[in-house]
C-alpha cells in the first residue's frame, strides 16, 4: 500500500473540479494545471496549487506528457488523474508514471493499449466469444475491396477513437471513398492515428454500458448500466440509471460479460464497457473505455458509491471496499448535459462568455460544473457547460425532476441546449422508453418546432416591458446601489419601435417611478418594477411575477425569461441590425462566402479557377473538435480564396469568393 500525499489532475474543467472535491473530502492535496489563455479556470480555484502549462496549442499544454510529468515532479505530486479526455486512454501516460515512480490513477499501460485501439479490442473480446459486429479492416484500398452493397448501410469508426469524433454512418456506395479518407483525416487530427475500420451499422440499437470496478488483488464488480441513446453527432447529451430497456436476465449476463472482459485483460480502476442492444435483447460489444466517463454521476446516484473515491483507493492498492453481492439499484437517475452549441443549427458550438450561470439545488440534485458566470467557453476545449443530474425513486419521478431542475438553471449571455434537452424530457417516444440511438435524428426537426412555438407564443408584453426597464435603468453604481431605487421620474411619454426576434413592435408607453403601462396592440398592459439586480428584473402584472435575465450583446440585447432567450433593440439598434441584412443582401449580389462559426481552417478543398457543384465540399472548419463542412450554394467557380490552412477565422469572416 503506498497512501496518496498529492494528486495532480491532468484535466481541466468539471471532471477536474469534481475529481479535485473528491481527493479533498480524503485529505489528499491537490494539483490543478491549466493554460495562459485560461485565465483563472474554476478547476485552478478549487485546487490547493496551480500550475501553468504555458501559452501553447493543446499539443504543446494538455497533450504534452513531459511537460506533465515535469510539472508533477516539481510540484511534488506522487499521483496523476488523467480524469477523461486528453491523456486519459493514452497508454504514454500511465508509462511514463510508472518510469517516474509516479501512481497513475488508472489501468495498466498495457489494457489502456489494447482496449484503447478499437480493433485490437474487437479481437482480443472475439477470442473471448463475445458476440460484437461484423469488422472489416485494412488500408483504404482494402477496405474499399471488401465492402460490398448488401454491406450499407455501414459504420466507419476511428480505431483509436472515442467521444463521438471518428465516426461516419455511410447509406450510399458512392461516398464510401471520400468519407473514409475524412474519417482518416479526422483521426489523425484527434487521436494522432488514422487508422480506421468498418463495421455493419445497427439502424435501431439501443446504446447500453456498464460501469465495472476491478482492483490488484483479483476482485472485480459491476455496478450495472446506463442508457446513452439519446444521442447527437454520436456524443451522448442525456443518460439514465438503470436502463429501461433491460429485463433482469440481460442485465445479469451483460455485467457478467463487461466482469469477464475486465478480468481477462488484467484491469484494474474504472473503466466501462459499451455495448450494442437490439429489440430481441441481444447486445454486441462496441468498446471499453479505460477511464472514467462523463455520465458516471448517475451510477454513483443508484449505487451510493464514489467512483473516483474508488479509482484513488485502488490505485494506492486497497481492495475494493463493497463486493458484488453488496451492490443494489437503488432508485433511477437521469442525467443532462448542458452544452455551449445552437440545436437550430446542426448543435454548431456557440463559444462565447456566459454571463449568468445558476447551477439547480434541492433534494436529489447534482450539478457537476466547471464554470461559473463570466467565465468563457472556448473554441479550444468541449464546449460542455455542465451536468445536471436528478434522482428520485421511479422513472417517471426522476424525469420529472430533471425537468424542474433544468427549469431552476439559468444559462446567459451564450447560446445553449438547455431547452432542447428539456424538450427530449418531455417527449412521449423517451418518457415511454420508445427510443434509439436515432431518437434524435428522427425527432429533431419536431423538437426544435416546439421550442420555436413556445418562444413565438411566450408572453410579448411582458418581454417588451422588461426590455423597455432594462434599456430605461442608469447603469449599476460602484458601491452596488440597486439601480432601480434611483430610477424617479422619467419622460412618461415615449414611443419605441421595438424589434423582438426580428418582429416589430410600435411599443407606446406611459412610466412613472416602477410603473409602466404599455400599449403595443388594442390592449393597454400595466407592470410594475418589483426589483433588479445587476443582470435581472423581476416584473408584476395582474397579481403574476416573472423573472427575466438579460447580457448585453454586440448591437441588442438578449433577454431571458423561463429558460427562453430573445434578442430586442430598437433605434440605434435597429439600424444595425438595417445594415447587417444589407450586408448579407450584398454578399448574395457579390457571390461571397463567409464563415458561419469561430474556428480554425482544417482543410482548403479546392483551388481558385477551380468550377464547383452545388453541395461540393469547398472547405472545412474545426470547432471545439469538431469538423464542419463549407459547401457549395450553388454551381460555380472558385474565384479567391481569402484564407489558408491552419487560420483562425471569425464569424462572419470571409473565406471565398465566387464568379
Amino acid at each position: 500500500m503506498k497512501k496518496i500525499q498529492k494528486i495532480l489532475v491532468a484535466n481541466r474543467g468539471e471532471i477536474a473540479v469534481r475529481i479535485i472535491q473528491t481527493a479533498k473530502r480524503m485529505n489528499i492535496t491537490t494539483v490543478a494545471v491549466y493554460t495562459e489563455h485560461e485565465g483563472n479556470p474554476m478547476h485552478r480555484e478549487v485546487a490547493d496549487e496551480s500550475w501553468s502549462l504555458g501559452a501553447g496549442n493543446l499539443t504543446q499544454t494538455y497533450l504534452d506528457i513531459p511537460l506533465i510529468m515535469d510539472i508533477a515532479q516539481k510540484s511534488g505530486a506522487d499521483a496523476i488523474h488523467p480524469g477523461y479526455g486528453f491523456l486519459a486512454e493514452n497508454p504514454g501516460l500511465a508509462k511514463a508514471c510508472e518510469l517516474n515512480g509516479i501512481l497513475f490513477i488508472g489501468p495498466p499501460e498495457n489494457a489502456i493499449h489494447t482496449m484503447g485501439n478499437k480493433l485490437e479490442a474487437a479481437r482480443f473480446v472475439e477470442s473471448l466469444h463475445i458476440p460484437l459486429l461484423n469488422l472489416k479492416t485494412g488500408t483504404h484500398a482494402e477496405l474499399m475491396d471488401q465492402v460490398t452493397p448488401g454491406d450499407f448501410p455501414l459504420m466507419i469508426k476511428a480505431a483509436a477513437g472515442g467521444g463521438g469524433k471518428g465516426m461516419r454512418i455511410i447509406h450510399d456506395p458512392d461516398k464510401l471513398s471520400e468519407a473514409l479518407t475524412a474519417t482518416a483525416r479526422e483521426a489523425n487530427n484527434y487521436f494522432r492515428n488514422p487508422d480506421v475500420y468498418i463495421e455493419k451499422y445497427v439502424a435501431e440499437p439501443k446504446h447500453v454500458e456498464i460501469q465495472v470496478l476491478a482492483d490488484e488483488h483479483g476482485n472485480c464488480v459491476h455496478l450495472f448500466e446506463r442508457e446513452c441513446s439519446i444521442q447527437r453527432r454520436h456524443q451522448k447529451i442525456i443518460e439514465e440509471a438503470p436502463s429501461p430497456s433491460l429485463d433482469e436476465t440481460t442485465r445479469e449476463k451483460m455485467g457478467a460479460t463487461a466482469v469477464t472482459i475486465a478480468r481477462e485483460i488484467g484491469y484494474t480502476g474504472a473503466g466501462t464497457v459499451e455495448f450494442l442492444l437490439d429489440e430481441q435483447q441481444r447486445f454486441f460489444f462496441l468498446e471499453m473505455n479505460t477511464r472514467i466517463q462523463v455520465e458516471h454521476p448517475i451510477t454513483e446516484m443508484i449505487t451510493g458509491k464514489d467512483l473516483v473515491h474508488e479509482q484513488i483507493r485502488i490505485a494506492q492498492g486497497y481492495p475494493l471496499s463493497f463486493k458484488q453481492s453488496d451492490l443494489i439499484i437503488h432508485g433511477h437517475a437521469v442525467e443532462a448535459r448542458i452544452y455551449a452549441e445552437d440545436p437550430h443549427n446542426d448543435f454548431m458550438p456557440s463559444p462565447g462568455v456566459i454571463t449568468r450561470f445558476t447551477a439547480p439545488e434541492g433534494t436529489g440534485i447534482r450539478t457537476d460544473t466547471g464554470v461559473r458566470s463570466r467565465d468563457e467557453i472556448s473554441s479550444e476545449y468541449d464546449p460542455m457547460i455542465a451536468k445536471v443530474v436528478a434522482w428520485d425513486e421511479k422513472r417517471t419521478s426522476a424525469i420529472d425532476r430533471l425537468r424542474m431542475a433544468l427549469d431552476k438553471t439559468i444559462i446567459t449571455g451564450i447560446r445553449n441546449n438547455r431547452s432542447y434537452l428539456d424538450q427530449i424530457l418531455n417527449h412521449p417516444y423517451f418518457t415511454d422508453n420508445k427510443f434509439t440511438t436515432r431518437f434524435i435524428e428522427r425527432h429533431h426537426e419536431e423538437l426544435t418546432e416546439n421550442l420555436e412555438w413556445q418562444k413565438a407564443n411566450q408572453d410579448k408584453a411582458s418581454l417588451l416591458a422588461a426590455y423597455i426597464f432594462i434599456r430605461s435603468m442608469p447603469r449599476q453604481k460602484q458601491n452596488d446601489e440597486p439601480a432601480w431605487k434611483e430610477i424617479g421620474y422619467w419622460r412618461p411619454h415615449m414611443h419605441w419601435d421595438i424589434q423582438l426576434d426580428g418582429q416589430p413592435f410600435g411599443c407606446r408607453f406611459k412610466r412613472y417611478n416602477h410603473q409602466l403601462t404599455l400599449q403595443f396592440d388594442q390592449t393597454p398592459h400595466h407592470f410594475e418594477l418589483k426589483n433588479t439586480g445587476g443582470d435581472w428584473v423581476t416584473l408584476e402584472s395582474k397579481g403574476s411575477r416573472i423573472r427575466v435575465y438579460y447580457s448585453e450583446k454586440r448591437h441588442e440585447t438578449e433577454i431571458s425569461a423561463e429558460g427562453i432567450t430573445h434578442l430586442a433593440g430598437h433605434h440605434g439598434y435597429l439600424r444595425t441590425l438595417q445594415n447587417k441584412k444589407a450586408i448579407h443582401a450584398h454578399q448574395e449580389i457579390s457571390h461571397t462566402i463567409s464563415s458561419p462559426m469561430f474556428g480554425k481552417v482544417l482543410s482548403i478543398e479546392v483551388n481558385e479557377q477551380m468550377t464547383v457543384k452545388k453541395g461540393q465540399t469547398l472547405m472545412i472548419l474545426e470547432a471545439m473538435k469538431m469538423e464542419n463542412n463549407i459547401q457549395a450554394p450553388q454551381d460555380t467557380t472558385i474565384k479567391h480564396i481569402a484564407v489558408k490552412e491552419g487560420d483562425q477565422v471569425e464569424d462572419g469572416q470571409l473565406l471565398l469568393e465566387t464568379l
